[in-house]
Protein backbone atom coordinates (compact mmCIF):
# COMPACT_ATOMS: atom_id res chain seq x y z
CA UNK A 1 0.00 0.00 0.00
CA UNK A 2 3.47 2.33 0.11
CA UNK A 3 3.60 1.59 -3.38
CA UNK A 4 2.73 5.12 -5.30
CA UNK A 5 2.24 3.40 -8.66
CA UNK A 6 -0.80 1.63 -6.92
CA UNK A 7 -4.17 3.63 -7.34
CA UNK A 8 -6.57 1.40 -5.40
CA UNK A 9 -5.59 1.41 -1.51
CA UNK A 10 -6.86 -1.90 -0.66
CA UNK A 11 -5.89 -5.47 -0.27
CA UNK A 12 -7.37 -6.35 -3.32
CA UNK A 13 -5.85 -3.57 -5.43
CA UNK A 14 -2.57 -4.12 -4.33
CA UNK A 15 -2.64 -7.81 -5.14
CA UNK A 16 -3.90 -7.07 -9.10
CA UNK A 17 -1.28 -4.30 -9.73
CA UNK A 18 1.31 -7.03 -7.96
CA UNK A 19 -0.25 -9.71 -10.38
CA UNK A 20 -1.08 -7.37 -13.13
CA UNK A 21 1.12 -4.80 -13.57
CA UNK A 22 4.70 -6.33 -11.71
CA UNK A 23 4.37 -9.65 -12.76
CA UNK A 24 3.24 -8.28 -15.72
CA UNK A 25 4.94 -9.08 -19.29
CA UNK A 26 6.29 -5.52 -19.74
CA UNK A 27 7.75 -5.60 -16.54
CA UNK A 28 11.50 -6.64 -15.57
CA UNK A 29 10.56 -9.47 -13.67
CA UNK A 30 9.34 -13.16 -15.38
CA UNK A 31 5.99 -13.78 -15.48
CA UNK A 32 4.56 -16.42 -13.00
CA UNK A 33 1.04 -17.97 -13.40
CA UNK A 34 -1.20 -16.59 -10.84
CA UNK A 35 -3.91 -14.35 -10.29
CA UNK A 36 -5.43 -11.60 -7.89
CA UNK A 37 -7.93 -14.64 -6.61
CA UNK A 38 -4.96 -17.10 -5.53
CA UNK A 39 -2.65 -14.68 -3.42
CA UNK A 40 -6.11 -13.02 -1.84
CA UNK A 41 -6.54 -16.60 -0.53
CA UNK A 42 -3.22 -16.64 0.76
CA UNK A 43 -3.41 -13.38 2.74
CA UNK A 44 -7.19 -14.55 4.70
CA UNK A 45 -5.48 -17.69 5.41
CA UNK A 46 -1.84 -16.53 6.85
CA UNK A 47 -2.95 -13.13 7.61
CA UNK A 48 -6.49 -12.30 8.25
CA UNK A 49 -6.45 -16.59 9.78
CA UNK A 50 -9.77 -17.34 7.61
CA UNK A 51 -9.37 -21.00 6.99
CA UNK A 52 -9.82 -22.02 3.29
CA UNK A 53 -7.86 -24.55 1.02
CA UNK A 54 -5.24 -22.47 -0.22
CA UNK A 55 -1.90 -24.62 0.52
CA UNK A 56 1.19 -22.84 1.18
CA UNK A 57 3.11 -20.48 -1.54
CA UNK A 58 5.56 -21.87 -3.70
CA UNK A 59 9.33 -20.56 -3.22
CA UNK A 60 9.04 -18.96 -6.57
CA UNK A 61 6.36 -16.59 -5.63
CA UNK A 62 7.56 -16.15 -1.84
CA UNK A 63 10.58 -15.08 -3.72
CA UNK A 64 8.79 -12.78 -6.28
CA UNK A 65 7.13 -11.00 -3.37
CA UNK A 66 10.26 -10.32 -1.33
CA UNK A 67 11.88 -8.83 -4.49
CA UNK A 68 9.18 -7.01 -5.07
CA UNK A 69 9.30 -5.46 -1.20
CA UNK A 70 13.20 -4.80 -1.82
CA UNK A 71 14.44 -7.94 -0.09
CA UNK A 72 17.20 -10.33 -2.87
CA UNK A 73 14.65 -13.48 -2.13
CA UNK A 74 12.59 -15.10 0.66
CA UNK A 75 15.55 -16.23 2.13
CA UNK A 76 16.97 -12.81 2.89
CA UNK A 77 13.54 -11.72 4.40
CA UNK A 78 13.40 -13.99 6.73
CA UNK A 79 17.18 -13.49 7.85
CA UNK A 80 16.93 -9.62 7.49
CA UNK A 81 13.85 -9.63 9.88
CA UNK A 82 15.21 -12.19 12.00
CA UNK A 83 18.96 -10.61 12.68
CA UNK A 84 19.54 -6.41 12.14
CA UNK A 85 22.79 -5.64 11.52
CA UNK A 86 24.54 -2.53 12.22
CA UNK A 87 26.59 -0.76 9.98
CA UNK A 88 29.70 0.02 11.14
CA UNK A 89 30.67 2.86 8.09
CA UNK A 90 27.45 4.94 9.23
CA UNK A 91 29.63 5.61 12.79
CA UNK A 92 32.01 7.87 10.41
CA UNK A 93 29.57 10.74 10.53
CA UNK A 94 29.82 11.27 14.00
CA UNK A 95 32.67 13.24 16.11
CA UNK A 96 35.91 11.64 17.08
CA UNK A 97 35.01 11.46 20.37
CA UNK A 98 31.60 9.66 19.65
CA UNK A 99 33.88 7.22 17.91
CA UNK A 100 36.17 6.57 20.63
CA UNK A 101 33.45 5.76 23.27
CA UNK A 102 31.46 3.43 20.52
CA UNK A 103 34.11 1.47 19.14
CA UNK A 104 35.35 -0.18 22.56
CA UNK A 105 31.73 -0.72 23.46
CA UNK A 106 31.20 -2.91 20.05
CA UNK A 107 33.86 -4.73 20.07
CA UNK A 108 33.20 -5.12 24.06
CA UNK A 109 29.49 -6.23 22.58
CA UNK A 110 30.72 -8.76 19.81
CA UNK A 111 32.86 -10.39 22.13
CA UNK A 112 30.14 -10.77 24.65
CA UNK A 113 27.98 -12.02 21.86
CA UNK A 114 29.99 -14.44 20.41
CA UNK A 115 31.06 -16.44 23.89
CA UNK A 116 27.80 -16.19 24.94
CA UNK A 117 25.86 -19.47 25.81
CA UNK A 118 22.84 -19.56 27.33
CA UNK A 119 20.01 -21.97 27.51
CA UNK A 120 17.26 -19.82 26.11
CA UNK A 121 18.98 -20.99 22.74
CA UNK A 122 17.40 -23.63 21.06
CA UNK A 123 17.86 -25.65 17.88
CA UNK A 124 15.54 -28.36 15.95
CA UNK A 125 16.87 -31.89 16.11
CA UNK A 126 14.55 -34.47 14.24
CA UNK A 127 11.65 -34.09 16.18
CA UNK A 128 12.24 -31.89 18.68
CA UNK A 129 14.29 -28.62 20.09
CA UNK A 130 17.20 -29.08 22.32
CA UNK A 131 19.35 -26.21 24.25
CA UNK A 132 21.84 -24.80 22.31
CA UNK A 133 24.29 -22.41 22.38
CA UNK A 134 22.93 -18.57 20.80
CA UNK A 135 26.50 -18.99 18.82
CA UNK A 136 25.04 -22.01 16.86
CA UNK A 137 24.18 -21.92 13.56
CA UNK A 138 20.21 -21.67 13.04
CA UNK A 139 20.21 -21.45 17.07
CA UNK A 140 17.06 -20.01 18.01
CA UNK A 141 15.76 -17.07 21.14
CA UNK A 142 13.34 -19.20 23.18
CA UNK A 143 13.21 -16.14 25.19
CA UNK A 144 10.98 -14.97 21.89
CA UNK A 145 9.04 -17.64 21.11
CA UNK A 146 8.71 -19.36 25.08
CA UNK A 147 8.25 -22.94 23.53
CA UNK A 148 8.36 -25.57 26.15
CA UNK A 149 11.00 -27.60 25.08
CA UNK A 150 10.22 -30.98 27.33
CA UNK A 151 6.70 -30.95 26.23
CA UNK A 152 7.43 -30.23 22.13
CA UNK A 153 7.46 -33.22 19.67
CA UNK A 154 6.86 -33.63 15.97
CA UNK A 155 4.35 -36.87 16.46
CA UNK A 156 2.23 -38.67 13.60
CA UNK A 157 -1.30 -38.98 14.31
CA UNK A 158 -2.73 -42.49 14.97
CA UNK A 159 -6.14 -43.66 15.76
CA UNK A 160 -6.86 -44.15 19.67
CA UNK A 161 -4.83 -41.01 20.57
CA UNK A 162 -6.89 -38.32 23.09
CA UNK A 163 -7.14 -35.52 20.29
CA UNK A 164 -9.58 -33.53 22.97
CA UNK A 165 -9.44 -33.54 26.76
CA UNK A 166 -12.43 -31.20 28.03
CA UNK A 167 -12.71 -29.87 24.78
CA UNK A 168 -9.21 -28.70 24.49
CA UNK A 169 -7.27 -29.47 22.11
CA UNK A 170 -3.80 -31.44 23.01
CA UNK A 171 -2.04 -31.11 19.63
CA UNK A 172 -1.23 -28.52 17.02
CA UNK A 173 -0.39 -28.14 13.49
CA UNK A 174 1.60 -26.48 10.93
CA UNK A 175 2.75 -26.80 7.18
CA UNK A 176 6.53 -27.26 6.36
CA UNK A 177 8.29 -25.92 3.51
CA UNK A 178 6.64 -28.15 0.91
CA UNK A 179 2.83 -27.15 2.22
CA UNK A 180 2.87 -30.54 3.89
CA UNK A 181 0.75 -30.42 7.61
CA UNK A 182 2.48 -31.94 10.24
CA UNK A 183 1.70 -32.14 14.01
CA UNK A 184 2.78 -31.07 17.56
CA UNK A 185 2.52 -31.89 21.32
CA UNK A 186 2.17 -28.22 22.57
CA UNK A 187 2.05 -24.88 21.19
CA UNK A 188 4.93 -22.96 19.57
CA UNK A 189 6.26 -22.38 16.33
CA UNK A 190 7.22 -24.64 13.17
CA UNK A 191 10.94 -25.39 12.96
CA UNK A 192 11.00 -25.03 9.75
CA UNK A 193 8.88 -22.05 9.21
CA UNK A 194 8.98 -20.17 11.81
CA UNK A 195 5.22 -20.01 11.70
CA UNK A 196 2.85 -19.95 14.80
CA UNK A 197 1.32 -23.54 15.41
CA UNK A 198 -2.43 -23.88 15.40
CA UNK A 199 -4.24 -26.08 17.84
CA UNK A 200 -6.11 -29.04 15.94
CA UNK A 201 -9.81 -28.98 15.10
CA UNK A 202 -12.20 -31.77 14.31
CA UNK A 203 -11.97 -30.09 10.82
CA UNK A 204 -8.51 -30.24 10.36
CA UNK A 205 -9.06 -33.90 11.51
CA UNK A 206 -11.60 -35.43 9.08
CA UNK A 207 -9.07 -33.79 6.63
CA UNK A 208 -6.38 -36.17 7.63
CA UNK A 209 -8.91 -39.21 8.09
CA UNK A 210 -9.85 -38.94 11.35
CA UNK A 211 -13.63 -39.17 12.65
CA UNK A 212 -14.29 -37.87 15.81
CA UNK A 213 -17.15 -39.48 17.70
CA UNK A 214 -18.44 -38.01 20.72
Amino acid sequence: MKDKAVSNKTPNGCFSYFVDTYLGNNAPKPRYQVNSRTITNYYNKYVKDIENDAGEPKIELKDLIAEYLGYKNYADFVGTDKKKKICLMCIAKYKRSVIITLVPMLIISAFLYLNYETDNCIIWKENHFENTPCTDENALENSVYHIDIERFKKVTLMKGMEFFTDGKPNYWYGSNAKGEREFFTARGVHPETLRELKPITEHILEKEGFSIVE
